[in-house]
């Protein structure tokens, strides 16, 4: 009977049935995997032919991925002028060296000499030139306009990657920026307050006839003369100089109609501006694009219309401004210029308009004094020094300085901040014991007005793309009678000044365009669209915020 063993299922095959299984040509034939191998080796080989063959027929194409920039379309063929051989052009990739980057920085400040961008930036984050300004992208490629990456890297947590300096005191703008819309990039730091020290109101300048009461209130207003104390008085363009009328006056205006003032009344494009009419500017304004900032305001081209400048309260003559004509003008049969004073004067030359419009008011009305010299300081022996006989006409001319003086500080105090000066007695015109005691009289001084001829310091702005906006849209404070000044700060024409208010909407009023486009269900209409990268408004290498784009 056959034992468990004997079952042709456990029976243990020999060695020799084992080798018949075998096929004994396997080597004769190729594996899968070896198969697959040589196919990627003809491939790459193919690919290398093809790849030196499409190098002899296109050179340019083959060794770039696109046209280089404009600024460097010179250098198109000439490839050894920004490359190094077999070292990488940017500073993130692993064959990347202190010593490639170093020559690689080499060949761009041959010609760009950039500055640092931050006294307090850590060098070794800084990325290498072609890590940011990518090139091989066309003709019109912006190489200035750097992805916002390159700026969010360090920005989203700024203190942490700047350095601590007791020499350079650190921006006090900490808040993460990675984008630009309200929730995501801080207010603008410079409309924080006004530096300016100038007085002023832009809602009583607003409003029809320039005042804070409804000329519809006080229907005889109109036929008021200029400086007639009445707090309801109104302006017409009638009551205007023939010079400045015509400059403010509308087409088809009239001259009982009140003055409507307009932004650009005063605040001015050198764009739109006639050549006489361009004056000296910082050269912050210079260095910008034209038509991009307003020209600082002028008093004697916006301001001298309706405020001239007297020296007493019975200075002004009959007719108001347009009989004054101007304050520097000198006519025969017209008004005297003396009876205003020249706008920006300092103390010293306060005090000398003073004294000889006195001194020539004292002459024409004694002709015996022609005669008779008031001073002199000429070393020649032949010449000396007389002094006007009449004590009376002396003290007389001291008190009217001092009148005038004073009267002149408070016209002067309604529109600038003004400190407490003292001037010497040299250059006085009178003798010396009046000149000594006018110098003990308290004189001022106007501080510098601070208005600033670009309010972004830290951005850049271009007022000529914006141009077919209404002002009211970014400037809403200016507006106090616009429901879109609520929460402005200002009330309803309550407050006569409003210089303490910045009238630059900030950022809300440039996330409605600056951002990306989307349809707006409520007015069925597409928002937004308009570029909103960093590079768009802030500039780098310090170039300040109105380097070029």
């Amino acid at each position: 009977m056959p034992g468990p063993n004997d079952h042709p299922l456990n029976r243990k095959a020999t060695s020799r049935e084992q080798v018949s299984r075998i096929d004994r040509s396997y080597f004769h034939q190729l594996s899968p995997l070896q198969h697959r191998r040589r196919w990627l080796i003809g491939a790459a080989v193919a690919f290398g032919i093809g790849w030196c063959a499409w190098g002899a027929i296109d050179v340019p194409r083959h060794h770039s991925p696109g046209p280089v920039a404009t600024v460097h379309a010179k250098w198109e063929n000439d490839c050894n002028a920004c490359h190094v051989p077999l070292s990488p052009i940017k500073d993130n990739t692993w064959l990347t060296t202190a010593n490639t980057r170093r020559e690689m920085e080499a060949k761009c400040e041959a010609c760009h000499r950039a500055a640092s961008h931050h006294p307090l930036q850590v060098a070794a984050e800084v990325g290498s030139c072609a890590s940011c300004h990518a090139d091989h992208r066309g003709r019109s490629n912006d190489l200035v306009r750097v992805a916002d990456h390159s700026c969010t890297d360090c920005h989203a947590n700024i203190a942490a990657h700047r350095i601590a300096s007791a020499d350079v005191a650190p921006s006090g703008v900490t808040t993460p920026i990675t984008r630009f819309d309200n929730e995501h990039h801080p207010p603008f730091a410079s409309l924080a307050s006004d530096p300016g020290t100038v007085k002023f109101s832009h809602g009583r300048h607003m409003r029809a006839g320039l005042t804070f009461a409804s000329a519809s209130d006080h229907p005889e207003d109109r036929k008021l003369k200029p400086y007639t104390r009445r707090a309801a008085q109104v302006w017409t363009y009638g009551l205007l100089a023939e010079k400045d009328r015509g400059r403010y006056l509308p087409a088809g205006g009239h001259d009982d109609d009140l003055v409507q003032l307009s932004c650009n009344s005063c605040h001015e494009f050198a764009s739109t501006a006639a050549p006489e009419d361009l004056r000296t500017v910082s050269s912050l304004l210079t260095a910008s694009s034209p038509g991009a900032y307003a020209l600082p305001v002028d008093f004697d081209r916006h301001c001298a219309a309706c405020h001239v400048l007297p020296y007493d309260g019975t200075a002004v003559p009959e007719g108001g401004v347009a009989a004054a004509d101007t304050a520097l003008e000198r006519t025969a049969a017209g008004p005297r210029s003396e009876h205003f004073v020249p706008h920006g004067l300092d103390a010293a030359g306060l005090r000398r308009f003073l004294e000889s419009t006195f001194l020539e008011e004292a002459l024409e009305g004694n002709q015996d004094l022609l005669n008779t010299r008031i001073k002199t300081t000429s070393p020649l022996p032949a010449v000396r020094t007389k002094a006007v006989p009449d004590e009376t006409l002396r003290k007389a001319i001291v008190d009217r300085v001092r009148a005038a003086r004073t009267f002149v500080q408070g016209t002067c105090d309604k529109c600038h901040t003004l400190d407490a000066t003292s001037i010497p007695s040299d250059g006085s015109l009178l003798e010396e014991a009046e000149a000594e005691a006018l110098v003990s009289t308290n004189w001022f001084r106007v501080l510098p007005s601070k208005v600033p001829d670009v309010w972004l310091s830290k951005a850049r702005f271009d007022h000529h793309p914006h141009r077919s906006y209404d002002c009211r849209l970014c400037h809403a404070a200016a507006y106090p009678d616009d429901p879109a000044a609520e929460g402005t700060g200002i009330t309803s024409y309550g407050s006569p000044l409003d210089n303490e208010v910045v009238m630059i909407a900030g950022r809300e009023s440039c996330t409605q365009c600056h951002a990306p486009s989307r349809f707006d269900a409520a007015t069925r209409t597409t928002v937004g669209g308009a570029r909103f990268d960093c590079v768009e408004c802030h500039g780098y290498h310090g170039l300040g915020p109105h380097g070029p784009h």
